[in-house]
Order: C-alpha cells, then structure tokens, then sequence
C-alpha cells in the first residue's frame, strides 16, 4: 500500500509539537532505554533512518533474553540476518500464509511451549488482517516481550492498529518514534505512551 502523503505530513507535525527528549523523562528505566538508543546511533554515525532502524531492531531485541524472535511479514535481508545472528533460540519468519488459513482463523505456527521475546513487524504486511494479526500476537508473547512496528504513521490504517496497540491491557510502555514505534508488555511504571525523537 502506498504511503499517504498528506496523512503523513499531518502526523509528522502532530509528533513533532508533542515530543519529548531525554531530560524531559522522569522514568530512569524509559531514560536508560532511550539513551542506549541514541549512544547506539551516535556510536554508528548514522544519519539515514532506514540505517538507524536497522541498529536499532536488534538493540530493542537485545532487551529481552532473545530465546524466541519473530518476524511478521517480509522485510529487508540485513534486518532479518542481524536477528537470526542475536536470536539464542529459534527464529519464526511468520508470513500471512502461515498465519491466517480464512477470514481471522490462525494457524498456530508458534508452538504453545515458545512464547515470542521479540516480534519485528514490517509496514508492508496486508493492513485489512493486522489487527487481528497483532490481537493474535499479542497472546503468543512472554509477559517480558517488546514488539517493533515499522511504518506506524504511513496511512490512517497503519496509525489506527498502533493505536490499538498502545491501548491494548498487555502494553505498558509504548515509544513512538514516528519511523516505527515499539510496545513493551513489562514495565515497572504506570501505562506510558511516549513519542520520542532519534
């Protein structure tokens, strides 16, 4: 699906206004997270997005004991490479084949017993299924997870599942870095919603 321009210029103006930066967080866990993140990408001396997400999908994995890593749709090779190489367990390509058989009735391509630490999820994956892809996800990731979403503010239907995911009970913490945002199920504060420059 094609970006939507406009959309998108709106949303970037609305992030832009209501950003935060680092010493404006009050939490020393969001603080230590976000400064790792920008240590990473000042480290790198990267300056184009893409390269910068690419560094930083395998930081946030790294937050979690990587023993079960997931990746929803297709994305580029390096991202995918980076992850298998951090993944001390088992890496779950999980494509909309494997996960939808008819209308939002999942296989199960997950075993029961390997609850998800990390789920990467690419913006190109059909928008009329990721709802209820994500609902789904949702069940199969341990109580420690955290969940990457590319693409969140590229079209009023990308915007609208990030949305329900921030509001979704098992989120505590979600980061909104306009490019991509990432859900954290555990968090020792209160449900935060942040949106953050990088």
């Amino acid at each position: 699906m094609p970006i939507n321009s406009l959309f998108t210029a709106k949303s970037y103006l609305k992030h832009w206004l209501l950003k935060m930066d680092r010493y404006s967080l009050q939490s020393p866990y969001i603080f230590s997270v976000y400064q790792g993140a920008l240590d990473l990408i000042k480290k790198e001396s990267l300056s184009d997005k893409k390269k910068k997400m690419n560094v930083l999908i395998p930081y946030f994995c790294q937050l979690t004991p990587a023993n079960q890593v997931g990746e929803l749709g297709f994305g580029n090779q390096k991202s995918r490479k980076q992850l298998e190489h951090i993944t001390k367990g088992k890496f779950h390509l999980l494509s909309e084949t494997e996960l939808i058989l008819q209308k939002n009735e999942f296989s199960n391509p997950i075993p029961p017993d390997e609850l998800l630490d990390f789920v990467l999820i690419h913006s190109l994956f059909p928008k009329p299924v990721l709802g209820d892809v994500l609902a789904y996800l949702l069940t199969r990731v341990q109580p420690h997870g955290i969940l990457f979403f590319q693409g969140i503010h590229t079209s009023q239907e990308m915007e609208t599942c990030w949305k329900s995911l921030q509001s979704a009970t098992r989120i505590r913490l979600t980061l909104d870095f306009f490019d991509f945002g990432v859900a954290f199920l555990s968090y020792p504060g209160p449900k935060t919603n942040l949106k953050l420059a990088y």
